[in-house]
């Protein structure tokens, strides 16, 4: 194995190669991740699937706030509480804005305790609330559904990727780049299947108060076959304009 790796370093010095080229051929060789071009595919699929799931995501915890608005203030506090902090991680998001581990924990856990609450507790006069949860909550789900289909396959190609850049010194950079989206996918992966389970409890529960209250509710169909953030924040727009 040295022999053969001395042998290609001599041949890209022959060939005048500069030094990252050189550890590139070597790397593409030998297996050491020396592809740049598919982990940058990978970041990208990755990235897309985070941002994807972050709208989904605040859209639900937008909607569950807006709903908690039908029950007593006491009784709902620590949900609140829950989604009150998921907010305050938003607002320290970067750039990029990117949902992360902790925050997907905080929305599940807000909808895991709405699930525990009773339609015998709803305040009359505040049924109003439900419809446009109803609504907003649907469209959160079926985006959420659409990346459940992703998350883990895009778990095991990140893994592969990150295992053929840990050999490429040149690429330490790039592999913790990937290592924390990676990382952030697999909570989702775990986190999103068990969040469209609650919050179709909760639109349960949303769609039970409307009928005690004679409120009419409307559905909201998913237009998307694929992960398209751009795609997904026009509709949520446009649903918000409808109202």
């Amino acid at each position: 194995m040295k022999f053969l790796f001395r042998a290609i370093f001599v041949f890209c010095l022959a060939a005048g190669l500069p030094v990252h080229a050189q550890w590139g051929a070597i790397g593409g060789l030998l297996g050491g991740g020396g592809g740049g071009g598919d982990v940058d595919a990978v970041l990208t699929s990755g990235t897309k699937i985070i941002v994807f799931t972050t709208i989904a995501t605040d859209l639900a915890v937008s909607s569950a706030l807006q709903m908690l608005e039908a029950f007593p203030p006491e009784q709902v506090e620590a949900i609140k509480n829950t989604f009150v902090k998921y907010n305050e991680l938003k607002a320290k998001r970067g750039a990029e804005g990117q949902l992360d581990s902790d925050s997907a924990t905080l929305a599940s856990d807000g909808f895991k305790e709405m699930e525990k609450l009773k339609v015998a507790d709803y305040q009359k006069g505040k049924s109003q609330v439900v419809r446009s949860a109803y609504t907003k909550m649907g469209l959160a789900m079926a985006a959420d559904a659409l990346a459940a289909t992703q998350l883990p396959t895009f778990v095991k190609s990140g893994s592969s990727a990150i295992s053929s850049l840990a050999s490429n010194p040149l690429q330490i950079t790039k592999l913790g780049r990937l290592k924390v989206v990676v990382g952030t996918v697999t909570v989702l992966a775990k986190a999103v299947p068990s969040q469209i389970n609650s919050i179709k409890t909760v639109r349960e529960l949303a769609k039970k108060i409307a009928e005690a209250e004679g409120v009419q509710l409307g559905e909201a169909k998913l237009s998307l076959t694929s992960i398209d953030p751009e795609a997904l924040n026009q509709q949520i727009k446009s649903k918000e304009e409808e109202g």
